[in-house]
């Protein structure tokens, strides 16, 4: 049995967060952003940034930046991660600037590839420089694309870590699914691209909309640390007298739960309903209450209400759900972890050090050996050396000086 909790009524909605800008970075980002545009109750501080000028000219985003002008030479970068991350850190201000006065930070990208994986850490970290708070929405790649490129998004999934207050991470492998195995390659592309866009809808609605029950950041940063953390996603949206079945049923078709089998692995689900004025306290417990026979006995549920004046009579369920990998997190060293060595002053060399050495083995009119030929002298181990216990009482035991270290009474000689 899922209870509400401790909000046994619906209040009145609760200040939402009011700037939220959603950043599409790369192919994968600037793909989600194309389809987060044409849907209704898209938000509107879109921004698109890639290194390939053609990708961000045609971006339907209101914002739009080209990092690495004169490292990537407006071609993109070429799958190279290292150029990515070159291309950002030429930019910084650019992307410093436009981060600035935003609460929240929604990255979105595909890692594996080069804009992706390269820029993806520095943008975050620059948007965390900013005050913003910064989650990241991610995909992986395709198996079938290799193992380096694995390696590599696994690598800045643990940099990016480093700047986000989580990081929703989505497997493109199940997230064409979503359509039919037949289906032409960029209809389930585009399928996925839209799963991403569901996603980053329902995560700004979460934030951005004045809430009834609210969803806490905390909550999604529980849920989501760590880079093992994968994430389940349904969305469902029904209209009628019986909208809140219809819309969890739908929800839980998606394929990223396997019919809603997931959801019995995972300890937290977040459960997140968005409708107008005509939302009651029974549509939410019915939406529970069709939940729960997909739950396990220890899932904790994390409910979540909003409203939103142009759902018009329909109702909105999401769930979002995560699982662990299980696979050992690789952790990157990066430049930035280390100080730069310190390179030795050049000493001019003075006149002395301007003659030419003598042939080793000579002595020069002194009587001074070469360098090649001093060597270090030894210390003297037939003298029986007391230091500071000369004036005292040795300390005797059969004939030997205890108060004489050992290797020299023991006449060891140490190389």
């Amino acid at each position: 049995m899922i209870t509400i909790g401790p909000n046994e009524r619906l209040a009145a909605p609760v200040a939402a967060v009011s700037a939220v800008k959603v950043i599409g970075l790369g192919n994968a980002g600037l793909a989600m952003l194309q389809r987060l545009a044409q849907e209704d109750g898209a938000p509107s501080d879109l921004v698109a940034v890639h290194t390939d000028a053609k990708a961000v000219a045609a971006s339907p985003a209101p914002r739009k930046i080209q990092i690495g002008r004169d490292v990537a030479k407006g071609l993109g970068a070429g799958g190279d991660a290292s150029r990515g991350r070159a291309s950002a850190s030429e930019s910084l201000t650019d992307l410093r600037a436009e981060c600035s006065g935003a609460e929240v930070v929604i990255l979105c990208t595909g890692l594996g590839g080069g804009t992706g994986s390269g820029a993806a850490p520095v943008l975050a970290e620059q948007a965390k420089k900013a005050g913003a708070l910064v989650i990241g929405l991610v995909t992986l790649p395709f198996a079938a694309e290799g193992s380096k490129k694995r390696e590599l998004a696994e690598e800045c999934l643990t940099r990016l870590g480093r700047h986000c207050l989580a990081v929703i991470c989505f497997e493109n492998d199940r997230m064409v699914e979503v359509s039919a195995a037949d289906a032409p390659l960029a209809e389930a592309l585009g399928a996925a691209a839209g799963t991403l866009s569901l996603a980053t809808r329902a995560v700004t609605q979460m934030l951005g909309l004045p809430a009834i029950m609210p969803v806490g950041l905390d909550e999604l940063l529980d849920m989501f640390a760590g880079a093992d953390a994968r994430a389940h996603f349904g969305y469902g949206m029904s209209e009628g007298p019986d909208r809140a079945r219809a819309a969890v049923e739908e929800a839980l078709r998606s394929p990223l739960l396997e019919e809603g089998k997931l959801l019995s692995e995972p300890g937290r689900i977040l459960l997140h309903l968005t409708g107008d004025d005509s939302l009651s306290l029974a549509e939410l417990q019915a939406a529970l209450r069709h939940l729960s026979p997909h739950l396990g006995p220890a899932t904790q549920v994390h409910v979540g209400v909003a409203t939103d004046q142009a759902a018009d009579g329909r109702l909105g369920v999401a769930l979002l759900a995560c699982t662990r990998s299980g696979l050992p997190v690789a952790v990157p060293v990066d430049e930035e972890d280390f100080p730069a060595a310190v390179a030795p002053e050049p000493v001019e060399a003075t006149p002395e050090e301007d003659k030419p050495a003598k042939p080793a083995g000579k002595k020069g009119k002194g009587g001074k050996k070469s360098e090649s030929e001093q060597t270090q002298e030894e210390l003297p181990l037939d003298q029986a050396m007391r230091g500071r216990f000369k004036d005292l009482d040795p300390t005797m035991v059969d004939g030997q000086d205890l108060d004489i270290p050992t290797f020299i009474r023991m006449r060891i000689r140490l190389k």
